[in-house]
This record gives C-alpha cells, structure tokens and sequence, in this order.
C-alpha cells in the first residue's frame, strides 16, 4: 500500500479511492497510512449489467445484487455508483438509461485499445447525460494515476468529493498504461474468466 500511495504523492495526486473487487481492506489500509492524501472508501462490484465502482460507502452489499438493486442501494446511503469501463464490455444502454448511475467511466488507463474503448465510453456517457470520469484501474503501484479525474472543488473533504461529482463538476484525465502492463492484466483477467467456467 505504502508504494500506492507514494506512486499518487509522486505524481501530483491529491487523493485517491482505491476499488478492489468486492472489498474495501485496501481502503482501510490507505487510510490508516499517513500519508496526506485524501482516501475516499470504495470497491468495484461485479452485476448482471457491468462493474460498477461504488464511492464514498464503508460497506458492502449483504449479497450479490443486479444492477438496478445496486444503483438503489447505493443512492440511499448516500453514495456514487459510476459504470466502470462500459467501453470495454457489452453496452446495456436500455438497463443504464431506466437506472442511471451517477457518472461513467470514460477513460480507464487499462483499456486495451485506447481510442476506440474511450470513444464508446464517451459515447455512454452523453447518451446517459452524465459526467466521464477517469480511473488508473490500477493493478499495480506503478500504474496508479496513469489516468485519473479531476473534481472542482472548494473544500477537499471525501463529502465535498462526492457532492461535485454528482453535481458533474469533473473531468477526466491522464493516458492509457504502457503496453506491457495492459497485456499483463488483460491476460489475467481472460484466465481468471476461464478458471471460473
């Protein structure tokens, strides 16, 4: 975690929300560190509609739900549900229109081809009407801030965060990952996919 965070201080980064899959000990374990960054909680859920990373909540779903229940979930404890890497995966524009999330995902620094998946993300995100966010999707320390988002803010509080994200004062930013690291999770990602089935 300590490489994490020095990677964010080192590149100019002002805070950080680490997303692991299902789990937030990567949260707790950056807040814990001093390191003058501002955490924010949050985890990256799988649905039947796509990832959805979850901002600004301390806890998990009770169990695995569909997206609509985890967009609700998510509003009513006052937390930011953003569509993860749409442009990477299947578009279920009709579901994502019927239950908006708060923002898109439009550049991920993992995106294996980057042009194409960012101008599918920036496509879902003006046929949503919501504001394109950036994430490093980093899987390793060196990775984190390669692409990330930019929020208007008056005061730096998690609060302050959340609020200028739904109110769409954001952008994203950055550049895809070098090659060789992509290849490393995309290939790590298609075994994982296998050894499930």
């Amino acid at each position: 975690m300590e490489r994490i965070l020095e990677t964010a201080e080192r590149k100019g980064m002002d805070g950080l929300v680490i997303t692991d899959h299902d789990m937030l000990e990567g949260y707790y374990e950056a807040k814990a560190c001093d390191s003058g960054l501002l955490v924010l909680p949050g985890f990256e859920a799988e649905t039947d509609a796509g990832h959805v990373l979850v901002l600004g909540l301390e806890l998990l779903p009770p169990y695995r739900v569909s997206y609509e229940d985890l967009i609700g979930w998510v509003r009513i404890r006052g937390g930011l549900s953003v569509l993860a890497h749409p442009g990477a995966g299947r578009i279920r524009l009709d579901r994502w229109m019927r239950c908006r999330p708060d923002a898109v995902e439009v550049l991920n620094a993992s995106y294996p081809f980057s042009s194409f998946f960012l101008k599918r993300g920036a496509g879902v995100a003006r046929r949503l009407g919501l504001p394109g966010v950036g994430g490093s999707d980093a899987h390793h320390a060196q990775t984190v801030g390669d692409a990330y988002t930019t929020v208007e803010l008056n005061d730096p509080s998690p609060r302050e965060v959340l609020a200028a994200l739904k109110a769409g004062r954001a952008s994203y930013a950055g550049r895809i990952s070098p090659l060789s690291v992509r290849f490393k999770i995309g290939l790590g990602y298609t075994v994982s996919k296998v050894l499930k089935l």
